[in-house]
């Protein structure tokens, strides 16, 4: 329906001959050619196609063939058929087209290698072999079918299986019969260019060579619409990538990457005269993008390039923002791989709110206030497989619908005006996709937390930007939101060796002028005293956490060396508890009768472990279960982690086992009830007073 309505005028003749012979052949012959277009090779052998549900697969063949659908297989196809043989196929043909010795115990590779070189096409085609296959060359029309009706290259039928078994969601709610070019010439172009771009994107990730449609710039077509020019800004930015790896003339090189609209491209472009003395020419570009910017990207490379490199000017703006930065935080090194997250928690341990952040917020903000202009029917172009909201995929919201962005951020000028508005649109959609952002069972809240201390006025400028020019505003955006009594900042968290991409400097500076205060903190590693930490141990019914349950925990919290705070409890695991087990432990069925389950635990645990680093003997085993039994419960664990046999193996090097019974006998530790959680804590906790003395004096460790 969607191809053969909202389609039509965007079919040429082969399409529209394909359409009328396929709804007016008979099913068997219908069913033969959908069962082989989910065969991704064009060689397909006749015998795979026989199914229960054809009901003659022979007949279904020979009318497929009348059609042209089908054909023997071509001799330009005659290599890759070969490749897709099996080995006694290849075998066979061999021993039978020519005078090779070959064994049947070769390896796969070795005999394909035989058959390309050996093998020629007017010598095999009378062979059975060869008889039993044919050739699917209805692909070039099919393609363009599916690309009007997807909207990408290299969608399959198989995905309308996928979306009937569940595996794969669709907007059904949204899904709109319309299509999404105007014209036919739109259509053709757009796919054009998206094969070549599928073209070049495969020979770069895989390394192969690459032969281009068009040999010189000139030859490239013009785009004909949005999509189309998305296509061939990116498919010249690419290709000159390749021509300058390739070794090509510079000049050649710029002009390909200055034909296209992508700022990186442009970017690259002059770079590239720079580098190879066009100077003169390179300061008229970039005083004539500040004169007249369409681009923020391109003007914030403009305006920092043309400082350095023509005012003398050492350092980038990049490196500015860092050096300026206002903020310094010195964090535990134990936090190296968590940051955003620490910064939160140092934040949170002075009493001050804040939150991780980043590009959610502001694209849930932008999702909710436009929700009704994204996903108005007169907008909602392409079909439920569509994700990304027709404006979003081409940056034209403001564009498109200046009026009704402007009536919208009028409605929601006023704070009261913007919490309806949002908890509306919440309330009303909750759950269905976007292509923008993810549902969560906080986000609601964040989003109102948020609005309630934010300059309403400055957070509308923002959108406005945003409707302008979404790709450029969509991502970049500080990690966290921090609210004080003085009201709300943003800050981009950098730790040491941490660079400001090109990307957050846009969005940065964007959010400011717009009058959203954003800072840059830059984090130092160091030995915190003050951190503090909870040692932890756990008994359990077994040794996977996926399929075992915990006994029995034991916790201490410490701080600068002390114990200020201890936890323990039995569990019942609500399953029996193995023999081996007691035997070990201690604990049967008999002492966890009573106890609570984890359930009834999880928020002691999760507030006794809050803003601590976890640390454990082999502590991925104890934080796995632990993580394991929140996720029972549908609950998210996160704390930073410390081994004390991996920090043993630093501190202490060279001991023959660094398994808790023999460290705390090296180290005269007490070991009270070795295996019970709370006498296992408390030992893991002498040794990490060892290794953090270690750390304390080996600062550069």
């Amino acid at each position: 329906g969607f191809i053969d309505e909202a389609c039509r005028e965007l079919l040429a003749p082969e399409h529209q001959e394909f359409m009328h012979t396929f709804a007016t052949a008979e099913l068997s012959v219908q069913c033969t050619l959908v069962r082989s277009l989910n065969r991704k090779a064009n060689c397909i052998k006749v015998s795979s196609l026989a199914y229960d549900e054809i009901p003659d697969h022979h007949r279904g063949i020979q009318q497929c063939h009348t059609h042209d659908w089908f054909t023997p297989i071509p001799e330009y196809a005659f290599k890759n058929w070969l490749v897709g043989l099996t080995k006694p196929e290849l075998v066979t043909l061999l021993r039978y087209c020519t005078c090779i010795s070959v064994t049947a115990t070769a390896n796969k590779s070795t005999i394909v290698e035989l058959a390309l070189t050996h093998l020629t096409f007017i010598s095999v085609s009378e062979h059975h072999i060869y008889q039993q296959y044919i050739y699917r060359q209805v692909d070039s029309v099919l393609d363009y079918l599916l690309f009007l009706f997807f909207g990408k290259i290299g969608s399959r039928l198989n995905q309308f299986s996928m979306r009937d078994l569940g595996v794969m969601r669709t907007r059904k709610r949204a899904a709109q019969a319309q299509a999404r070019f105007s014209t036919r010439d739109q259509a053709l172009s757009t796919y054009v260019y998206a094969i070549e771009l599928a073209r070049l994107k495969e020979a770069l990730k895989h390394n192969l060579q690459f032969e281009p449609r068009w040999q010189s710039l000139a030859q490239c077509p013009e785009a004909q619409g949005e999509l189309a020019e998305q296509h061939r800004a990116e498919y010249l930015w690419l290709w000159g990538k390749h021509c300058l790896q390739a070794g090509e003339e510079w000049t050649r090189v710029a002009q390909i990457l200055a034909a296209s609209t992508l700022p990186q491209a442009q970017e690259k472009a002059i770079r590239l005269a720079y580098q190879n003395g066009d100077k003169e020419r390179v300061q008229a570009q970039l005083e004539a993008i500040i004169d007249a910017p369409d681009n923020s990207y391109l003007l914030a490379f403009a305006e920092d390039f043309l400082a350095r490199k023509y005012h003398k000017k050492r350092t980038s703006v990049l490196t500015d923002m860092l050096r300026n930065s206002a903020r310094h935080l010195i964090l535990d090194e134990v936090h190296k791989h968590r940051v955003e997250a620490a910064s939160v928690e140092y934040y949170q341990a002075q009493g001050i709110r804040a939150l991780r952040t980043e590009n959610e917020l502001w694209r849930s903000v932008f999702g909710l206030v436009f929700w009704p202009i994204l996903f108005a029917p007169e907008f909602a172009i392409g079909t439920e497989f569509d994700w990304r909201p027709y404006h979003v995929r081409h940056n034209n919201l403001y564009t498109s619908a200046t009026e009704q962005v402007e009536q919208m951020l009028t409605q929601c000028a006023s704070r009261s005006g913007l919490k309806q508005h949002l908890i509306r649109q919440a309330t009303m959609h909750y759950g269905q996709g976007s292509g923008i952002f993810r549902w969560h069972k906080q986000l609601l809240q964040r989003l109102l937390l948020f609005v309630d201390h934010v300059d309403i006025a400055a957070l509308n400028r923002v959108l406005k930007m945003m409707a302008q020019d979404y790709s450029a505003y969509s991502d970049g955006f500080p990690d966290l939101l921090v609210l004080t009594d003085k009201g709300v900042h943003f800050e981009e968290i950098k730790a040491q060796g941490d660079s400001v991409r090109k990307n957050q400097l846009v969005t940065i500076t964007m959010l400011t002028k717009a009058g959203i205060k954003v800072g840059i903190t830059t984090v130092e590693w160091g030995i915190d005293p003050m951190q503090p930490y909870v040692v932890v141990d756990i008994e359990t019914t077994g040794g996977r956490a996926a399929q075992h349950k915990i006994t029995e925990i034991g916790m201490v919290k410490v701080v600068n060396g002390k114990i200020i705070e201890e936890y323990e409890t039995l569990l019942n695991p609500q399953c029996r508890i193995p023999r081996n087990i007691t035997a070990l432990t201690g604990i049967d069925d008999e002492m966890v009768a009573d106890a609570p389950i984890f359930a009834e635990v999880a928020d002691e645990v999760a507030q006794f472990t809050k803003g601590c680093v976890f640390v454990a003997h082999n502590v991925n085993f104890d934080y796995g279960f632990i993580k394991q039994e929140f996720t029972r419960i549908e609950r998210r664990f996160s704390r930073a982690k410390l081994c004390t046999v991996r920090e043993m193996r630093k501190a202490k090097p060279g001991l023959k086992s660094y398994s808790l019974a023999n460290l705390t006998a090296a180290f005269n530790i007490d070991m009270t009830r070795h295996h019970r959680a709370m006498s296992d804590a408390i030992a893991a906790n002498e040794l990490l007073t060892i290794i953090n003395d270690y750390r304390l004096s080996n600062k550069s460790y």
